[in-house]
Order: structure tokens, then C-alpha cells, then sequence
């Protein structure tokens, strides 16, 4: 990468060898990497998704719901995939992620262990 810069939620780069708009919009879709270090920490209450893959999530209730799988953006924002006995999709937002614990690997949500 030669440069980028925030844009909304979204980055705007300009890449090594791409150099005009034709050669850019091939690259549409396509997945950029970063090398870890090149990144900015972290804020406080931030995390970057790889670092939650894996963690085990559990609710406020004290129940185990799985493993965090992956993430999938939709519309109305991210949502945590986690697997156990059920699968559960569940909103990233504050309003259900409550806390995550790096350390213990683990993370707590506001959601059933089984929905009605």
C-alpha cells in the first residue's frame, strides 16, 4: 500500500502496480492484507475480529453457547457466529455484546441459550 485514508466506514488505498481506474476496479471485491504490526492499536472496547475468533462465548445467564466461528456483515450491522449444540447469530452491537475477556478467552452477550 502507498497510501490510504478512512472514508465513512470504509478505506480508501492507493495500492503498489495499480495505476489507473481500470486496473483498480479489477481489483473490486478483492481482499486486502495488512501485516498485523502495520496496524494501530486498538481502542479501548475495540477489537479487531480475528483477535475474537475462538473465544468462547457464554450469555448473562452463565450458559455456554459455543465457539465464535466467523463474523458476517449484513445490513443492520456485523453479527457473531457462534456454534455449541445450536448455532446462534448474534448482533455485535453493545446492546448484546456486553464484555470480552482477551485473557480468559471469553466473551459475554445478552442472548437465550434457546429461543422459543
Amino acid at each position: 500500500m502507498i497510501e490510504g485514508r478512512r472514508q465513512g466506514k470504509s478505506l480508501v488505498v492507493r495500492l503498489a502496480g495499480v495505476d489507473d481506474r481500470t486496473a483498480a476496479e479489477a481489483l473490486r471485491g478483492a481482499w486486502i492484507e495488512v501485516a498485523r504490526e502495520a496496524l494501530p492499536p486498538a481502542g479501548e472496547r475495540q477489537f479487531y475480529r480475528r483477535d475474537l475468533i475462538g473465544l468462547e462465548v457464554w450469555n448473562l445467564e452463565g450458559e455456554a453457547l459455543g465457539v465464535l466461528q466467523h463474523f458476517v456483515d449484513a445490513p443492520a450491522g456485523a453479527l457473531l457466529v457462534v456454534r455449541g449444540e445450536r448455532e446462534h447469530w448474534i448482533p455485535a452491537g453493545p446492546r448484546h455484546l456486553r464484555s470480552v475477556d482477551l485473557g480468559a478467552r471469553r466473551i459475554v452477550v445478552d442472548w437465550p441459550a434457546a429461543l422459543e
